[in-house]
């Protein structure tokens, strides 16, 4: 019935026009700026509303919405070349976690003959072959100094120290150490005999539970540090 509606609807205006005493083209002229006229109105409805929504309900608006930390590393876009750099670094990490998760401890040698670092490390890592549970990471310093200002707390386990080195001896050394790091267990290692009560006049604060006389061999020095840290 849209038809028969805009018929009547047309009377109706015709109606309306004459009695007003106006012409048809008067009537077309109004009704044309009427038209705009809603248009315009219309417009700025829209607008007030569009204010409306993004500020007074400001939280409820989609630009409001925060983003997880999570999410931002989803949608960022790193530069050219950073991506393949962030995978890179992400491999290296996951090595080197991996790395670590395949051993059971990590000790540190600290000797100045270069010799009986390798051949400690060499013996141990060895060793590590014949056991799926309790294998050891060994690192080796052969400079004492470098070795302290290498050092960090809660890496080591274990440290095998010679007492008889140049600049800085085992003794004076593991006092520094411990200072650093209070939970790490220290093995001394020496060639000589140890005078044990002049030893703790000089050092008190030392205990020497632990002392590995040289040359050892390599089951003896594996299980002297199995001893030490299990």
């Amino acid at each position: 019935m849209p038809s028969s509606t805009f018929i009547q609807d047309d009377v109706v205006e015709k109606i309306i026009i004459a009695s007003k005493g106006l012409t048809c083209r008067e009537c077309l002229s109004r009704t044309y700026y009427l038209h705009i006229d809603m248009q315009t109105t219309g417009v700025m409805v829209l607008v007030a509303l569009s204010i409306i929504l993004f500020e007074v309900f400001t939280e409820k608006s989609a630009w409001s919405i925060p983003v997880r930390q999570a999410d931002e590393h989803m949608i960022t876009i790193p530069a050219s070349g950073g991506f393949s750099l962030l995978l890179m670094q992400r491999e290296a990490h996951k090595t080197r976690t991996k790395e670590q998760q395949r051993f059971w401890k990590r000790i540190l040698i600290i000797d100045d003959d270069a010799d009986i670092t390798l051949t400690f490390k060499t013996g141990i890592e060895n060793n590590n072959n014949t056991t799926l549970t309790k294998r050891i990471e060994v690192h080796t310093s052969n400079n004492p100094v470098v070795a302290l200002s290498e050092f960090k707390p809660n890496l080591y386990d274990l440290l095998l120290i010679d007492i008889n080195m140049p600049n800085i001896d085992g003794f004076q050394l593991s006092e520094i150490i411990l200072d650093i790091d209070i939970n790490v267990k220290i093995c001394y290692m020496s060639s000589g005999e140890i005078n044990r009560d002049a030893f703790r006049e000089i050092h008190p604060s030392i205990s020497l539970g632990c002392f590995i006389r040289k040359p050892v061999t390599i089951d003896h020095l594996i299980d002297r540090i199995m001893e030490e840290l299990d």
